[in-house]
């Protein structure tokens, strides 16, 4: 499987119900830790850090699961499928800006993980905000 379908799957496994700017989201975190230099902490390759920080990789969800099947329930799912795959190709090729950001979360996530001390946040600093999502780099 090559990176830009690695990267469509993950997209439409972690956001499938989600707007096109979301979604740019999910494949721009992923092309961002690639490129930081932080490989210990998230990977030498994308398939290495797809499988070290995106639920729907970890957890195979129904949407990543229909993404390496190529099976959808129905039209409206796989044009979701279509769409997540320009998004890989335009951010991987270039044709697509990537949104800034290594790391995205709704306030409940944060709630939760800062509750529990999953996360530190003051090691981070959000940048933007895509719909529900808050974005935050180092």
């Amino acid at each position: 499987m090559n990176d830009v379908v690695e990267l469509a799957n993950v997209i439409y496994g972690e956001a499938a119900g989600e707007d096109f700017d979301t979604m740019r989201m999910v494949g721009s975190t992923i092309l961002n830790r690639f490129k930081s230099g932080r490989n210990i902490e998230f990977g030498y390759t994308i398939p290495e850090i797809i499988q070290k920080g995106y639920y729907a990789a970890i957890n195979q969800n129904e949407p990543y699961q229909q993404a390496l099947s190529q099976k959808f329930p129905d039209k409206n799912a796989e044009n979701k499928y279509k769409t997540a795959l320009q998004i890989a190709s335009g951010l991987y090729k270039g044709t697509i800006e990537p949104q800034e950001g290594m790391f995205y979360f709704t306030d409940k996530e944060i709630k939760k993980m800062t509750k529990k001390k999953d996360f530190d946040f003051g090691l981070v600093r959000e940048i933007n905000k895509t719909g529900k999502y808050r974005i935050f780099s180092y």
